[in-house]
């Protein structure tokens, strides 16, 4: 089978397996950024929180542009068919980035290790461990920006030209503009290159091997590469945010927030399969086979995998950047078995009925994939308050009542127009951003007072006096709900419950009592 055949057939699996693992339900995120998009193109950037009912909270916009095109494929669904036409332009949207994302990855890492077959199968993993990551989020777009990122990197490194260092400097513009959170971690990707370059540099090695795995070699365009990082700090000014791209991720660092959202949280490798096989398998390579690594892909990988154990959220960039040196050592094990043993192997297996194998295999797994996902609807019921807030539209005037709601689905309540007491945003309620002066102290610490009081950390009744609290909406099976459900003297007056969701008024104002006392 010709090539070029053959790698539009693999592509096109490819897509369809994207898009079998692409969710269908909704993530919270994904709400907010609908409304925030909507918000933006009728208002502008004016940095202040429209949507909950806490006065005067400054907000960064950490993803406007991506929140913008969200919002216009929303609008052009909307168009066509309501709100349930909205959705299905915003899945489409996110099947086409998920595809996108599986291609870019197959095409880079077929052009870096220059085979086929191990680029192609590597990519069906990888993008089989990402799925959990796939979503209506600005993360989905970046994970296809630092593709082409690594791809710039080793393609100048290997012949420096202009299109590699126009495309260095476009992507952290727009990373600075699509999701600002990530920003710095476009600089953190030259590091690997830079450290081999000084370690080469100053040893005086060059295309030497040591430790009997690792390659050292002095690339002299490494300086360059140096030089054109240097100039991309600067793109951080390229954005309507002023100097939200450098502050930003060092604030929530410094914050509380990571400690308490289950995507920042460390990865416990016996708990996620993907990142244990992947993590076994590079083990194996480097323990019982004669497989080299670059010094520089030895940064990267180690790197990556410190990330991925300090956050959860940090096994797609370990998935993503992994899977190109994990081909790469592949393509090295075979190539030291027997040379060109990779055009062999393709070669066999690459045959018109060997083709047709791997199609049936492939388009098997994911119709598996989809009807994995029979019955799943856009809106979880079970999550979001889909009837209670239609409820409290009807039933409640906005403008007059403080409603105290969860983490989780506040974002749904927001896209609904109801005002709320916390969402997914976790930053805009957190006093390192919310500071009025730059001094964390003079802030307003909304997130932990939500995490105290849901907790039961401190007695919730001190939280809704506090913010002077009128109405709640709560999951029913919320540890607040349980207390009140248990020791309710006619306080909370139940307006209205569903199967999932309960809506209460407080009748009087909240005062501190014992549990017990009578």
């Amino acid at each position: 089978m010709k090539e070029k055949t053959r790698d539009i057939i693999l592509i096109i699996l490819i897509i369809i397996f994207c898009i079998s693992i692409s969710p269908i339900t909704m993530q919270n995120d994904t709400y907010y950024t609908i409304a925030i998009g909507k918000h933006i193109l009728e208002n502008g950037v004016d940095m202040q929180d429209p949507f909950s009912w806490h006065e005067d909270l400054p907000y960064t916009y950490p993803h406007w542009a991506y929140d913008v095109a969200t919002y216009l494929v929303y609008s052009v669904g909307q168009a066509f068919n309501g709100e349930a036409g909205a959705f299905v332009a915003i899945y489409l949207a996110t099947a086409l980035l998920a595809a996108l994302l599986g291609v870019t990855l197959f095409k880079v890492n077929k052009k870096i290790a220059k085979n086929t077959l191990i680029s192609f199968v590597i990519t069906l993993f990888a993008m089989y461990a990402l799925r959990d990551f796939i979503a209506a989020r600005a993360q989905l777009v970046t994970y296809i920006l630092f593709v082409f990122e690594i791809y710039f990197i080793e393609m100048f490194l290997n012949k420096p030209k202009k299109r590699y260092i126009f495309g260095l400097i476009l992507i952290p513009i727009l990373i600075a503009n699509l999701h600002v959170a990530v920003w710095w971690f476009y600089f953190i990707l030259y590091l690997p290159y830079i450290a081999e370059f000084i370690i080469a540099k100053i040893s005086k090695l060059d295309n030497k091997v040591i430790f009997t795995r690792i390659n050292v070699t002095l690339n002299k365009n490494v300086k360059y590469l140096i030089i054109i990082m240097i100039v991309c700090l600067f793109t951080g000014l390229l954005s309507p945010l002023g100097l939200t791209p450098y502050d930003y991720i060092i604030k929530t660092m410094l914050g509380d927030t990571t400690s308490n959202i289950s995507e920042h949280l460390p990865t416990t490798l016996i708990n996620s399969v993907e990142a244990l096989t992947a993590f076994g398998i590079i083990l194996l390579i480097m323990t019982l086979t004669k497989a080299k690594l670059k010094l520089s892909d030895a940064f990267m990988l180690g790197g990556l995998m410190f990330l991925m154990l300090y956050s959860r959220r940090h096994q797609s960039l370990f998935f993503l950047i992994g899977s190109i040196i994990l081909n790469k050592l592949l393509l090295d094990i075979l190539e030291n078995y027997k040379k060109n043993g990779i055009q062999i192997i393709e070669k066999i297996l690459f045959s018109k009925i060997s083709i047709a194998l791997i199609t049936l295999l492939v388009v098997i797994l994911s119709v598996y994939f989809i009807l994995q996902k029979d019955g799943n609807t856009f809106v979880d019921k079970s999550t979001y308050p889909v009837d209670a807030s239609e409820w409290i539209l009807q039933n409640l005037n906005l403008d007059e009542i403080k409603l105290f709601n969860e983490y989780n689905y506040g974002s749904y309540l927001l896209y609904k127009g109801i005002p709320v007491f916390i969402d997914s945003r976790a930053d805009l309620y957190a006093p390192e951003f919310n500071t009025p002066t730059n001094n964390k102290d003079d802030g307003r610490d909304i997130f932990m007072d939500f995490i105290d009081s849901s907790n039961l950390n401190v007695f919730y009744e001190n939280i809704f006096e506090k913010y002077e609290i009128t109405h709640l909406i709560l999951c029913k099976n919320s540890k607040i709900n349980l207390v009140i459900t248990n020791t309710n003297r006619g306080k909370y007056n139940c307006l209205y419950e569903d199967d999932y969701f309960v809506v209460y008024k407080i009748e009087e104002s909240p005062i501190q009592t014992d549990f017990l006392g009578e």
